[in-house]
């Protein structure tokens, strides 16, 4: 007869803002609806249910009986309601003020709709900070749920961690509950039998303390992942579990967070490094170290003396994501910088912070197994949201601060129908954003390698037709064929307005590809950045192209009532002169690279190869051209000089998701080109302009 062992479920529902609300029905159809569904049947199984505020706003309005439904089972004592950050941030990367907001808010709603406040948070990825237990005892919390690996790097064995611990900071406690990968990775890819062997294997265990397992998982793995609907529910998988725990009720107690605080003691206090669980911390490494991460756990594993090789060798640090992606750090310093201003403002505007919060959700600032950072809509709905906030506020029309902390201040240009932010590192247009659709037309991706990129020729070799029930950490597919083709990368940033030297030559498929010889030093150069007035913005470098000194001035007068710039080039040739292609490289991004309502325009002519965004050409004597978005009602023209070409090319990345690897569309770069051939000491001048309308 085995001892007893207390079981606790806990369920983590989440989409992100901005998700389409198609994607998120799919979500309610498929795994939230009939998971409640099926638990309403066994009123005997508690389970802990914590579902982040854009879910609970998105049932008010779409689908309200699943609220009513989980109301009933709360006032039944079958379900324990779990707070977290309204908006799902993460923690620790948002200012004390906005965690407080944000958990405050979740409290408030939590309170009103289930007539009982809330008593433990769910921590977004599991995201771990020492400073949290100050955090989270200050909003009224008892406790918090974090993954084994962080328990595992301070030394913890599987055995030392059947039950919670007591963490704390300056003096205030939190109860934190570690999670059982073990249980995590059994359920629901293997049958209820084996989760049931584990539970029972604990249960036998050496020691006289009541024994504790979590399993707290998202709940899109109830339906929602691949081949788990079927799995699920037509083969009834989580019917099966249930009855299975209770024909084990004799040694089984299934419970909940609060009634195990309540009913048994911490087993001592514990503190904890920053970590987050085992895969994140991975992710969150840089490429040659994820490659050194995986042959270190490959040795490990392979030695037989590691069962997980988490005990021994320790990831990354989630802020990482923010050295890793320079756009996640890009947005992730715009909305501090919207935040400070908020606070700053003593505005008590309630939409604003509603904006605020909004732009502090975490899938947008990171990207792992899935999407996130990978995903444009998601980007521009963050981006949207601080440009809902920030227009609350009386901002400055020039502005000169460093925002994303490279240690060179940017230059930021206000109007009430755009924004324009440049940077001296490259000389570059970083963010330009039209006010009047609070949409940022330059939010694009680099594309980098990631680690996963060297599986795409193994596909076939793997036997995964994507039909297949397997966890989402074993899973690959490719959505089309031929995507290793798609394997380019950038050396550079994209960005507006950068300055590139080229031989005379270069076609736009060695540009496109990145294969193009870069003769100049300008790309990633520091410029001189000076303002005039508060619609002025020059900028300058002395320079090098192919060895010989070349200086590149570009004077920028900001029209804030007509929403545009003119951009003043001035290129001039020292020592041997200069013989090359010089290249400005534009990025901007309306979503969408294929849609019919999404195109180019040029006047008076047809367009060479196709005019959707995604399409590729070369067209020569350009005088003006367009990027047209009729769904946002908004476009984007560029008027340039006579005899100038334009290279077009789509921004195209390859990425991981949950349904197999894909192509997405980042965006379309916009080359003005022109043939400069100057003696010592000869410049020539250009000027193009850019306009929202």
């Amino acid at each position: 007869m085995p001892g007893k062992v207390t079981f606790i479920l806990g369920i983590h529902n989440h989409q992100p803002v901005g998700n389409f609300d198609h994607v998120i029905e799919e979500a309610y159809a498929r795994a939230y609806l009939p998971f409640i569904e099926v638990m309403k049947d066994y009123p005997g199984i508690p389970f802990a249910l914590h579902c982040s505020g854009i879910l609970w706003d998105w049932f008010a309005e779409k689908h309200p009986e699943y609220t009513e439904a989980v109301a009933s089972m709360a006032a039944a004592g079958q379900v324990e309601i779990m707070s977290g950050g309204y908006y799902e941030p993460i923690l620790t990367i948002i200012p004390e003020r906005d965690r407080q907001g944000q958990l405050a808010m979740m409290k408030e709603f939590i309170d009103g709709t289930f007539g009982a406040g809330p008593r433990g948070c769910w921590l977004t990825e599991r995201i771990w900070d020492p400073h949290l237990p100050d955090t989270l005892s200050k909003a009224g919390l008892e406790y918090v749920i974090v993954d084994d690996s962080h328990f595992k790097s301070t030394g913890f064995t599987a055995r030392q961690m059947r039950g919670f611990f007591l963490s704390e900071e300056n003096g205030k406690y939190i109860n934190v509950f570690p999670i059982d990968k073990s249980l995590r990775y059994l359920v629901p890819f293997h049958e209820p039998h084996e989760a049931i062997e584990h539970l029972r294997a604990i249960s036998e265990e050496p020691g006289g303390e009541r024994k504790i397992a979590v399993l707290a998982d998202d709940g899109e793995k109830f339906g929602l992942w691949t081949g788990t609907h079927d799995l699920v529910y037509k083969h009834n998988w989580l019917r099966r579990f249930c009855d299975a725990l209770m024909e084990n009720s004799d040694w089984i107690e299934v419970s909940t967070f609060s009634r195990a605080v309540d009913e048994t003691p911490p087993r001592g206090i514990v503190y904890l490094p920053t970590a987050s669980y085992s895969e994140m911390m991975e992710w969150a490494l840089p490429l040659r170290a994820q490659e050194a991460y995986q042959d270190a756990k490959g040795i490990l594993t392979g030695s037989g003396r590691f069962p997980d090789a988490a005990e021994a060798v320790k990831g990354g640090f989630w802020r990482n994501f923010l050295v890793k992606y320079e756009e996640a750090n890009w947005m992730h310093k715009r909305m501090l910088r919207a935040s400070a201003l908020l606070s700053d403002s003593g505005s008590g505007d309630a939409e604003a912070r509603s904006h605020l919060y909004q732009a502090q959700c975490n899938c947008a600032y990171w990207h792992g197994l899935f999407g996130g950072l990978y995903l444009p809509h998601l980007r521009s709905a963050i981006f949207k949201h601080v440009l809902e906030a920030e227009a609350t506020l009386d901002i400055p029309a020039i502005e000169r601060r460093d925002i994303d902390g490279d240690g060179v201040e940017e230059v930021i240009f206000a109007s009430p129908k755009m924004q324009a932010f440049f940077k001296a590192k490259g000389g570059v247009l970083r963010e330009l954003d039209d006010m009047r659709t609070r949409f940022n037309l330059t939010d694009t991706l680099t594309r980098r390698e990631e680690i996963y990129h060297r599986d795409l020729k193994d596909l076939d070799k793997q036997g995964l037709n994507g039909e297949e029930t397997v966890s989402i950490h074993n899973h690959g597919t490719a959505k089309e064929k031929g995507l290793e083709k798609k394997l380019l990368y950038d050396r550079w940033p994209k960005a507006s307005l950068s300055d590139r030297f080229m031989p005379e030559g270069t076609t736009l498929d060695l540009f496109a590809s990145g294969a193009y010889a870069e003769l100049g030093d300008f790309v990633d150069g520091i410029y001189d950045i000076e303002t005039e007035g508060d619609s002025v913005i020059a900028m300058s470098r002395n320079g090098s192209v192919d060895s010989s000194p070349v200086r590149v001035e570009k004077r920028i007068t900001l029209d804030g009532a007509g929403a545009s710039m003119k951009i003043d080039y001035t290129v001039t040739a020292g020592g041997s002169g200069l013989s090359c292609l010089f290249a400005v490289e534009n990025v901007f991004s309306f979503l969408a690279g294929d849609a019919p309502d999404r195109y180019f325009e040029i006047p008076g002519r047809e367009i060479a190869g196709g005019r959707n965004l995604a399409s590729s050409g070369v067209e020569e004597d350009v005088e003006r051209l367009r990027m047209v978005d009729e769904w946002l009602d908004l476009a984007m023209t560029m008027d340039l000089p006579p005899d100038t070409s334009v290279w077009r090319y789509p921004i195209e990345t390859v990425s991981n998701s949950d349904s197999g690897f894909e192509r997405v569309y980042q965006g379309s770069a916009l080359v003005v080109v022109r043939k400069l051939d100057l003696g010592p000491g000869e410049a020539e001048s250009f000027t193009m302009v850019i306009l929202i309308s």
